[in-house]
C-alpha cells in the first residue's frame, strides 16, 4: 500500500522562491464574502509541505502592506516559517483573483484575474528577490533538503547553485519557457522538472533528451507522464489520473501534486532521491495525483487544509489509491480557518 510519508519532527526543510501571492477567492453571488489566503505556485507548494510536516521557508520580496499581513496570517496558522521573506516599500505582494464559476451544465470552472474588478487597474505582480540578497539568505539558511522554484531570475539561479552544492534536491516548475540563457541554466540545475501541457506543449520538441533526472508533464484529466534521464529511451510513460465525483474546483491540483511528490522523494535531499527505484518514483507520482484529486473536492487551491486535519489525510489517500471513486469525506476537522472579508475593497490591500 502506498502511504504518504509522515514527518512529525520537521527535520526536513524545504525552501522555495517564486510566485508567493495573496489569493482572493470569489465564489457565488457578489454578496458572498471574499476569501483571502496565501497563494501562488511557490506559496501553495511551501504551505502544503508545512501542512504535511515539513519545515517550510519561502523566500520572497514582498510589500509592507495589508495584503502581506493577510498572507502572513494564513502562513502562520499552517506553521510556515517567514524568516526569509523581506517586506519593504520597494517589494511587491502579488494579488490574484481566483474566481470559481459554473458552466451551462453545472460543472465547476475557475479563472484567474489580475485586474481590479470594475476599474481594470492592474493588481501588483511578482518581483524577484534581489541578487545581492542571496548571501544573506544562504548565511541564515546554509542547507536544506529541497529547494523549489517556479520563476527564473539571477537570484534564483544563485540560490539553486548554492543548495545543490550542499546536497539539496532541486525542483523547477516553470510556468513558461523562454529561449534564453537563464532558462537553460535553470533546466540544467534542476533534478526534477515538472510542467503543465497546457502551458508548455512543445517541451519534447525542444528537448528530445531529458534535462532533469526526473521530468513530469501533467496532462489535466488525463493524468501525467514522466521520463527518466537514466532511462534506456527518452520515451514518456503515462500514469493515469484518479477519477472523482463532485469536483468543486480544480485550482491547486498541480501544486498538491508537486508537494506530494516532494514529500515522498525529497525528505533526505538529493542522495536519497538518486537511490530511488522507478517503482518508488511512480508511487510518489500517484500520491501527488491523489492529493491533487482530493483537493478538487473543495473550493480554493488549498481547500483540503481548511476542511481536513492532516492526521486523517492518509486514510483518504489510501481510499483514493484503492480507486474508491466515491470518497466518504469527514466532517470539517481542520483547526484552521480561512480569512473572509465582506464587501472587499481592493485598495485596502495595497
Amino acid at each position: 500500500m502506498i502511504r504518504a510519508n509522515k514527518i512529525i519532527d520537521r527535520s526536513s526543510t524545504a525552501l522555495g522562491t517564486g510566485l508567493v501571492a495573496l489569493d482572493v477567492i470569489l465564489n457565488g453571488a457578489p454578496t458572498t464574502p471574499a476569501k483571502l489566503c496565501a497563494g501562488g505556485s511557490c506559496g501553495n507548494v511551501l504551505t502544503i509541505l508545512s501542512y504535511l510536516g515539513w519545515c517550510s521557508k519561502p523566500i520572497a520580496r514582498l510589500a509592507d502592506n495589508n495584503a502581506t499581513q493577510s498572507l502572513f496570517k494564513d502562513f502562520e496558522q499552517f506553521g510556515v516559517n517567514t524568516s526569509l521573506i523581506t517586506t519593504s516599500s520597494d517589494g511587491k505582494t502579488p494579488i490574484i483573483i481566483h474566481r470559481i464559476l459554473k458552466d451551462n451544465d453545472g460543472n465547476s470552472q475557475h479563472k484567474f484575474e489580475f485586474k481590479i474588478p470594475g476599474t481594470g487597474t492592474w493588481l501588483p505582480m511578482y518581483k524577484p528577490v534581489l541578487a545581492n540578497f542571496v548571501d544573506t539568505i544562504t548565511e541564515k539558511q546554509p542547507k536544506c533538503e529541497v529547494f523549489y522554484f517556479d520563476r527564473v531570475s539571477r537570484s534564483t539561479i544563485d540560490l539553486a547553485k548554492h543548495y545543490a552544492k550542499n546536497g539539496a534536491l532541486i525542483v523547477f516548475e516553470p510556468s513558461s519557457l523562454k529561449d534564453d540563457k537563464q532558462t537553460l541554466e535553470c533546466l540544467s540545475l534542476a533534478h526534477i522538472i515538472k510542467f503543465s501541457s497546457d502551458r508548455i506543449n512543445n517541451y519534447s520538441e525542444l528537448f528530445p533528451k531529458a534535462n532533469g533526472f526526473l521530468e513530469i508533464q501533467t496532462l489535466g484529466k488525463e493524468g501525467l507522464q514522466y521520463r527518466l534521464k537514466s532511462g534506456k529511451t527518452q520515451e514518456w510513460t503515462k500514469v493515469p489520473s484518479f477519477n472523482f465525483d463532485n469536483v468543486k474546483d480544480a485550482a491547486g491540483a498541480g501544486d498538491w501534486c508537486t508537494a506530494g511528490i516532494i514529500s515522498q522523494l525529497g525528505q533526505h535531499g538529493l542522495a536519497s532521491f538518486l537511490d530511488s527505484c522507478e517503482k518508488r518514483i511512480v508511487d510518489a507520482l500517484k500520491v501527488g495525483q491523489a492529493l491533487g484529486g482530493i483537493n478538487c473536492l473543495f473550493d480554493g487551491a488549498r481547500g483540503i487544509m481548511y476542511n481536513i486535519d492532516a492526521d486523517i489525510l492518509n486514510e483518504l489517500l489510501e481510499s483514493v489509491i484503492k480507486n474508491e471513486h466515491s470518497l466518504s469525506l469527514p466532517e470539517n476537522s481542520a483547526k484552521t480557518q480561512i480569512l473572509t472579508v465582506s464587501n472587499l475593497e481592493f485598495n485596502t490591500l495595497l
